[in-house]
């Protein structure tokens, strides 16, 4: 890879001595030479003409089996530097002779019956492996980052704004964001805090419907008021253009600071976040962006339905611990819209936060890599935010992003952006084709079936030829997925998770391939009440296509005891098949939604305190706690020999930076043994601001909670027990809607209710 040029000298006038340093933005490095760019040609088109070479049948099954050797190599040594490099390039070589033999000879003749569906298969499998190809190269030797600690003096510390843009968001929720950034570890002349309100513009005053208007008045009445007591700056504009990006680049215009911190309205930073990104910028000028992780305190509505929010890791823990340190390698990894930290003068030389798409956090990286800066990825989660609580407000997101990308692969193609390096255009190119999914995963779903219902052959190929070229290629696929992303992502979750979306965003991409520009950018719901069981009003797709096909597994049987020649090839199929099925039962389980009754931020951990009681005080363990309640463990105390009379308990934390400690009454809701001492659960009873503050420091401000949280849920599984465990919880799901069903259609007769209303059991 080819050196960015260097800045351009700064021509400011000296600056008084403790002043933190100025850059100019450096001018625009030039494009990848053509003779590198030739070489990346070359090599290509020598590794496809290598793989198209025929080698028979034997010679097949031996690469396979090296390549399969190669894989163990991988998950038993998991060796780094180029070792890993060649055996994943090993591995990489086999998907392309795989399909490069699947181009040239197995795709049906134009004249026959199967060519259209054996088309659309081949087509669908040609973008899996450009993603999978892609991906491959960006995760080949991932980037742990080194820590870039901060000088002694504080006067050489840049100053920081921090930017919390807001639409609709509680003033609770607000709240505690504002309060949790006002006890971030800096110092405190040097940083200043703005909430962006853009529920509160002056447009959204003066609508035209009385209410409306009269709403948005009291959050801005509401909100000024929070920022007073807070130490905070309100911020908001005249008109709510260009949704958040105009938001941000309104405050740019009314804020001064060297960096930019920008946190979304529920993304509750950790006390260390500008402490471990910071010094990053002070070693490099050209440095345009430190991105951090978005850790989640609560499970998605997957996670939540199925639940495995405590035992498997994210779905987002893929690409935030692993995928962007894979592009973090080549200078790729990317602004993510919050818990990232820009510089002022780099993101001002191109105009601001960028607008064209409605990802517009995406797109303004890609325009700050053409201009030759660079970003960089700090693995540790520093912000607790919240994911949509419910399926629709999961679509909703999900949309967004897929349309975004798909808009930025449209407008601003980064194969022929100037200014990216050949590995960027690569990267960017992994992240934008693969939100185009749904045309793959949805062809994959149906597929078997031109085969089962309509006998359509889709793939021209013996068995032998099978086996030799597409099962090896599964297998080692599968093999390497796991191995690249196990410990961060389950093999065949992926797959769920596309499932789940590409039935809602096929259609979307469609919209945005007529019309790029069309699409508008749409707030995620999040904080939502769901207090009772219920079932997606998104249910009906998948309730179709499990129906369809547990028929066609019917179907199946039919072909396998009429036409027993077709049994090998049947075989082949039917497996096919029942992985779908396997992941449409999944699917079909999620659509009922359980009820939350834990409040958010319930994360283990393990927080020395003292338990007071009008007996005295016990050394305890905190072992769980939200804003509103916690989980205190007392060992060697039995059950009964402490007294808990109403607002006379109180919690003792050590609070760095004072002498006394902090004290917060507490109510006891229950106790119950445990070993040889007891568990209490605590209401928080705060007094003042002070407690206020001190309750989210303990939630909130220790970033390590979430780092040991994410470790004890990230480990592999092996590939079929994890596609066994998918198909046991999706089957749980469903038959609770069943029993589900039965019970509220009883009790909607018994009240009269509207069908579609949710009742609880």
């Amino acid at each position: 890879m080819h050196q960015l040029i260097a800045a351009a000298k700064s021509t400011e006038k000296p600056r008084p001595a403790g002043s933190p340093p100025v850059y100019r933005a450096p001018a625009p490095h030039k494009r990848t030479p053509l003779l590198l760019s030739l070489m990346w040609v070359a090599q290509t088109a020598a590794l496809i003409w290598f793989a198209a070479q025929d080698v028979g049948l034997e010679g097949q099954y031996l690469l396979g089996a090296a390549a399969l050797v190669g894989l163990a190599i991988l998950h038993l040594v998991k060796p780094t530097g180029v070792l890993r490099v060649m055996l994943i390039m090993l591995v990489g070589f086999m998907s392309i002779r795989y399909f490069t033999w699947r181009t040239l000879y197995t795709i049906p003749p134009v004249d026959s019956s199967g060519f259209i569906a054996g088309l659309l298969l081949y087509l669908a499998e040609l973008q899996g492996m450009v993603v999978y190809v892609l991906g491959m190269f960006v995760n080949i030797r991932p980037l742990n980052r080194a820590e870039a600690p901060l000088p002694e003096d504080p006067e050489l510390l840049p100053t920081v704004d921090i930017l919390v843009p807001s639409y609709n968001e509680e003033a609770d929720l607000l709240r505690v964001t504002l309060m949790a950034a006002t006890q971030i570890d800096y110092p405190a002349h040097k940083m200043a805090i703005h909430l962006l309100d853009d529920g509160g513009t002056l447009q959204k005053r003066r609508d035209a419907d009385p209410r409306k208007a009269a709403e948005a008045l009291e959050r801005h009445e509401v909100l000024q008021a929070l920022c007073a007591e807070l130490g905070v700056n309100y911020l908001t504009r005249e008109r709510n253009n260009s949704a958040k990006a105009g938001n941000i680049n309104a405050a740019l215009a009314h804020t001064d600071g060297d960096l930019i911190l920008i946190l979304d309205a529920d993304h509750v930073p950790t006390q260390d976040i500008l402490r471990r990104t910071v010094g990053h910028f002070l070693k490099d000028q050209d440095l345009f962006l430190v991105q951090t992780p978005h850790f989640f305190i609560n499970p998605d509505p997957i996670e939540h339905n199925l639940g495995t929010f405590g035992s498997a890791p994210s779905e987002n823990e893929m690409f935030y611990g692993v995928i962007q340190k894979g592009l973090d390698s080549w200078n790729a990894s990317f602004f993510c819209g919050s818990a990232a930290v820009l510089r002022r003068t780099h993101l001002m030389s191109v105009g601001g936060i960028a607008g064209t798409s409605i990802t517009e956090d995406a797109e303004t990286a890609l325009d700050l890599h053409a201009k030759g800066f660079k970003s960089i990825y700090v693995d540790r989660p520093m912000v607790a935010g919240l994911s949509p609580e419910t399926f629709s407000s999961f679509i909703v997101q999900r949309t967004r992003w897929a349309q975004g990308m798909f808009q930025i692969l449209l407008l601003k193609n980064p194969a022929f952006k100037r200014g990216l390096t050949v590995a960027q255009r690569l990267c960017y190119l992994s992240s934008s084709t693969f939100w185009l999914f749904p045309f793959a995963r949805l062809t994959f779903l149906v597929a078997p079936l031109f085969y089962l219902i309509f006998g359509l052959k889709v793939f021209e190929a013996s068995l032998e030829e099978f086996y030799a070229f597409a099962v090896f290629h599964v297998v080692c696929s599968l093999m390497m997925s796991n191995f690249l992303f196990g410990k961060h992502r389950r093999p065949f979750v992926s797959d769920l998770y596309e499932l789940l979306q590409a039935v809602f965003t096929f259609g979307a991409l469609l919209s945005v391939l007529v019309n790029p520009r069309k699409p508008t950018f749409k707030v995620t719901p999040k904080a939502e009440t769901v207090d009772q069981d219920f079932v997606s009003q998104l249910v009906k797709p998948f309730a179709v296509i499990l129906a369809i096909l547990l028929g066609s597994t019917a179907v199946g049987v039919y072909r396998w005891i009429e036409f027993p020649l077709e049994r090998e090839h049947l075989a082949i199929v039917m497996a096919w098949h029942f992985v779908n099925i396997v992941l449409a039962t999944g699917a079909f389980g999620v659509m009922f939604e359980k009820a939350r009754h834990q409040v958010a931020g319930a994360i283990p951990r393990s927080k020395p305190l003292n338990f007071v009681t009008p007996e005295g005080a016990v050394r305890a363990t905190l072992i769980e706690t939200t804003i509103e309640k916690g989980r205190i463990l007392v060992e060697g105390v039995a059950a009964n020999s402490l007294a808990f009379a109403s607002g006379k308990a109180a919690i003792q934390l050590i609070v760095p930076g004072r002498e006394d400690l902090s004290s917060i009454p507490v109510v006891v809701e229950g106790t119950k043994t445990a070993g040889h001492g007891m568990i209490l659960d605590v209401k928080y009873m705060p007094r003042d601001i002070e407690d206020d503050g001190d309750l989210v420091r303990l939630c909130y401000g220790d970033s390590s909670v979430w780092v040991a949280f994410q470790e004890g849920r990230q480990k592999r599984v092996p590939i079929l027990m994890s596609l066994l465990g998918l198909f046991v919880r999706g089957l749980k799901r469903c038959l609770s809607m069943t029993l589900f069903g039965r019970s509220s259609a009883k009790k909607r007769a018994a009240l009269g209710a509207p069908l579609n209303q949710p009742i609880g059991r």
